[in-house]
């Protein structure tokens, strides 16, 4: 006869509370071995080593060795987030608050160039389900943005008649390739030069 079993209430708190500190681990050999080599010399066989468990558990918990890596991400832009969102409503022209949000990103991007390269490298082998999250923290990052320009076309100092989605769409592409341009070029520029270097670009999207 076949038996169903159910897990106990404690049961159910020590397998939550194990699954929580294998993730930890994990993040935390990761994190040493960035700290250590760079984030390109990072493999799933020396972090989970690290950990003390299987390297099939990366999968498990990350879908992989870009979705560890983008998780390493998320603990740096968690506070540029709040950062972001501070700016966005903050004193200033909706010019100078949005330009102040891009350099404090290409502070955070450019502070470390080679874990902002493999992450665009590995962004485009992850699954499904890491492209569904990377979108989510995208919106998140753009709401803020989405303040400031409303509040530059309620002022007159951003065109009205542009569609808020496409300059939002425009100048994450711009920002994107801007970066890339940044980190590729012979020397590595300070943020507020890279962000210099694209602002032509971004005021062609939204000025009158």
């Amino acid at each position: 006869m076949t038996r169903s079993y159910t897990l106990s209430e404690p049961a159910r708190a020590r397998r939550a509370a194990q699954k929580h500190a294998t993730r930890a681990a994990l993040l935390e050999a990761a994190r040493a071995i960035a700290a250590e080599r760079g984030v390109e010399a990072i493999s799933v066989v020396e972090v989970a080593r690290r950990a003390g468990v299987s390297h099939s558990l990366i999968n498990a918990y990350f879908d992989g060795k870009a979705g560890l890596i983008a998780a390493l991400v998320k603990d740096v832009h968690a506070a540029l987030l709040a950062r972001t969102e501070v700016a966005a409503a903050g004193p200033g022209s909706p010019e100078a608050r949005l330009r102040a949000i891009l350099v404090d990103w290409a502070a955070t991007d450019l502070g470390d160039p080679k874990l902002l390269r493999v992450l665009q490298a590995h962004g485009w082998t992850w699954s499904p389900e890491a492209e569904a999250e990377s979108r989510a923290d995208r919106a998140a990052f753009l709401a803020p943005l989405a303040e400031v320009i409303r509040a530059g076309q309620a002022t007159g100092a951003f065109r009205a008649n542009v569609a808020l989605e496409d300059a939002l769409a425009a100048i994450w592409a711009i920002y994107t390739l801007g970066m890339r341009e940044a980190v590729f070029a012979p020397d590595l520029p300070p943020p507020d030069a890279a962000i210099a270097a694209i602002w032509g670009q971004i005021a062609a999207v939204l000025r009158s």
